[in-house]
């Protein structure tokens, strides 16, 4: 099958039998012998040039593509002249009339003859389809969809096939005027210059001109007899046709530039745009504006973000001042299954004297399918969009599927971590205060050791840096980061050994499986580090943020190192969820991190219940965890959640041996040991039974008793009582 098709594409050259001037050059005086070129002389010499060209690289062309305009203003000769310019020059290099693609252009009609008239089209007939062109389907013309053809130009293996459109039946087209300016309208110039034979002449030239519109349209039949065409139209053996139209308007205004006349854009656009996305036409190519533009259309199924993608191609033309895009090879690679498209403007050339070409930058023309159950991808660059996003998607198109998300956060003070305003975490914190906690858990969670591996013996940090008890990944990656020939390196936190059982019963393992990271040189000579990690399940509004600030934690850690500077990161998700945002999961308890991280906080807590005192940051410090650790558990009683909780154990237990040795018979102080040992309790069975609902249901409302009763003992200890 063929992979590549090189087509050249002309439009809007407005040729004349009489020679229609292009005044390239400044001619202040005239002088015998030396005159200004013509548009058909500076067509010729670029179509000799470019023939030259392709026959020394061994080149030939699929096809011509004309998008109309052959003629200026109707004066007749262009359609004649183009075609005998294109046969002459290019016979050698592949084209013959049978591959060359012609439509009209509204320059190219009668003016105001009737739509589909012989008188409206005999010119563009005559000069292209009595030739053996391709041309399309006319209204008025064409009666059955065979009748006039062909109507597309096929590759041999099917892999392409180029379908002009006819969009200038209503072109140069006078009005119906209502009565009675209908009955006095032609007598109007006689009545206001009755002895001015000039100035009528010129009063009914501007009347005519009023009354006169320049549309462009598609009839319905038009469309029909291309939807037909396409639909019993054979099938390539492999992958799809690309289907390419040819028309003379735009579907788009190709610039900025204001065009201010009645009916400058399609009367009935988005029909044509519904045909172009529901026969699958990958490119369309047109003029009639004069501009160069490459540029998609996305076009949406009713009531569905579906869409389809068509690239569109503005073809300019060649003016005064305006010379390097005369005309372009439009080279397409890559059929049937990854086809892309890239332009080579074709320039004037001047006698003597070379052209360099230029190739713009290949465009990818795929169109996805939409497949049941595609991964959904979320990206950005702001931490709190793509938060809300990404949990937004997790709990409805993503939920239980895939979802990627990527950010591009902007490197802000050394060491800080991204957390999204609104994750909730139990009591109001500032940015000062949200940063320190941020940090104590994503340093928990990185610990290499941890006193509590016998309930959670997949701490990320011991997975990465003591890995089957011995592997520090992390000292490998910046080991190999540091080497020039490396520019990533893999990480895995999932050990077959360690959390695999036979038949799969009782495995308890880690979400985060694998991170990869990825050096990225920067033009500026700055290399910026990357992370991609791979989740088997992932929790959005709680269990995501703290895993994107381990991420770029991972990230300060490598680049401090290498003198990188954190880049992208991107969660691959294998089945998300979202339920509601309480902060209780996302890891253990602070209560029982506390063992790991500071655990003088627990005796400073017991100090501060025990002598009824907060002396220093470092006590009020504590009650505040304290205070946490007690809503936490609140807030875990509160919903049952079948993938568990971690609650508070060995830090009550430590706290209550704690408060017991420094108690000096306060029976309030024995009271609150009995509570906080009942509590400890509780949550070590709950955590050692199946966690069902009904087991969830009966420790439940003895947690949010007991967690009561420790509240109002702490209020009765360290907060003044109110004055009645």
């Amino acid at each position: 099958m063929s992979e590549r098709a090189v087509f050249l594409h002309l439009t809007d050259v407005h040729l004349m039998a009489s020679g229609n001037p292009l005044p390239r050059d400044d001619h202040k005086v005239n002088i015998p012998g030396i005159t200004q070129d013509t548009r058909e002389g500076v067509l010729e010499l670029m179509l000799s040039r470019l023939a030259e060209r392709l026959r020394k690289e061994s080149l030939q062309l699929d096809g011509v593509l004309f998008s109309g305009d052959a003629q200026d203003k109707g004066e007749p000769g262009g359609h004649k002249i183009l075609f005998e310019m294109l046969v002459k020059h290019l016979a050698d290099v592949g084209i013959t009339p049978a591959n060359i693609v012609a439509v009209p252009g509204n320059h190219d009609v009668v003016k105001d003859s009737e739509p589909g008239s012989p008188e409206r089209y005999g010119q563009f007939l005559e000069g292209w389809r009595a030739e053996g062109c391709v041309t399309p389907w006319l209204d008025g013309i064409d009666q059955a969809a065979a009748d006039g053809g062909p109507h597309v130009l096929v590759a041999k293996d099917l892999a392409w096939a180029v379908f002009p459109i006819n969009t200038s039946n209503w072109s140069q087209v006078n009005s119906i005027l209502p009565k009675p300016l209908s009955g006095v309208w032609d007598s109007i110039p006689s009545l206001l210059a009755p002895e001015n034979p000039e100035m009528e002449k010129t009063l009914r030239k501007q009347l005519n001109g009023l009354a006169r519109y320049d549309m462009a349209r598609v009839s319905s039949r038009q469309l029909e007899v291309l939807r037909e065409q396409i639909e019993g139209a054979s099938r390539p053996a492999a992958g799809q046709q690309l289907r390419i139209g040819l028309l003379h308007h735009h579907i788009r205004a190709p610039s900025l530039r204001e065009e201010l006349k009645p009916f400058a854009d399609f009367s009935n656009l988005e029909q044509l745009r519904a045909f172009v996305r529901d026969r699958r036409i990958s490119v369309l190519i047109h003029g009639h504006k004069h501009e160069h533009a490459v540029q998609f259309e996305h076009l949406y199924m009713q009531d569905s973000d579906e869409h389809w993608k068509t690239l569109v191609i503005s073809g300019s033309t060649f003016e005064v001042g305006r010379e390097t895009d005369a005309a372009r090879l439009i080279s397409i690679s890559g059929m049937p299954f990854n086809p892309s498209i890239s332009i080579e403007p074709i320039s004037l050339v001047r006698g003597g004297v070379d052209t360099k070409p230029t190739v713009l930058a290949s465009t990818r023309i795929w169109n996805n399918k939409s497949v049941p159950g595609a991964p959904i991808i979320i990206q950005g660059t702001d931490i709190d969009e793509v938060y809300n996003r990404a949990c937004e998607a997790a709990a409805s198109e993503a939920k239980e599927g895939t979802l990627v998300v990527h950010l591009d956060l902007p490197v802000s003070l050394p060491g800080s971590l991204p957390l999204p305003k609104e994750y909730p975490i139990a009591e109001p914190l500032n940015e000062k205060e949200r940063q320190q906690w941020l940090k104590e858990l994503v340093g928990w969670w990185q610990l290499d050791r941890s006193g509590l591996d016998h309930r959670m013996p997949y701490v990320h940090g011991g997975r990465l840096r003591r890995f089957g008890g011995k592997i520090d990944q992390i000292a490998r990656i910046k080991s190999l980061l540091r080497e020039k020939a490396s520019t990533r390196a893999l990480a895995v936190l999932i050990d077959p050994f360690r959390d695999f059982t036979i038949d799969g019963k009782e495995e308890e393992f880690a979400s985060f499986c694998l991170v990869e990271f990825k050096r990225r040189d920067l033009a500026s000579g700055q290399r910026e580090l990357d992370a991609i990690a791979f989740y088997r399940a992932q929790e959005f509004a709680r269990w995501w943020p703290i895993n994107v600030a381990e991420l770029r934690f991972l990230q300060w850690e490598i680049c401090g190192d290498l003198g990188f500077r954190p880049g992208r990161i991107t969660t691959i998700s294998a089945d998300a969820r979202t339920r509601s945002r309480t902060p209780t999961q996302v890891a253990m308890p602070i209560i029982d991190r506390w063992l790991d991280q500071a655990p003088e906080r627990l005796h400073l807590l017991a100090i501060s219940l025990g002598q009824k005192t907060i002396e220093g940051a470092s006590q009020a410090e504590a009650l505040s965890g304290w205070k946490r650790t007690l809503d936490d558990l609140q807030a875990a009683a509160e919903a049952y959640n079948p993938d568990g909780v971690p609650t508070a154990i060995e830090g009550l237990q430590l706290l209550a041996t704690y408060l017991r040795v420094g108690n000096d018979g306060d029976a309030q102080i024995d009271e609150a040991v009995a509570l906080i040992e009942d509590l400890a309790n509780r949550n070590r069975a709950f955590e050692r039974g199946a966690k069902e609902r009904t087991d969830f249901d009966t420790w439940a409302p003895t947690v949010t008793r007991l967690v009561q009763r420790l509240r109002d003992f702490t209020t009765s200890r360290l907060e003044p009582p109110t004055q009645g």
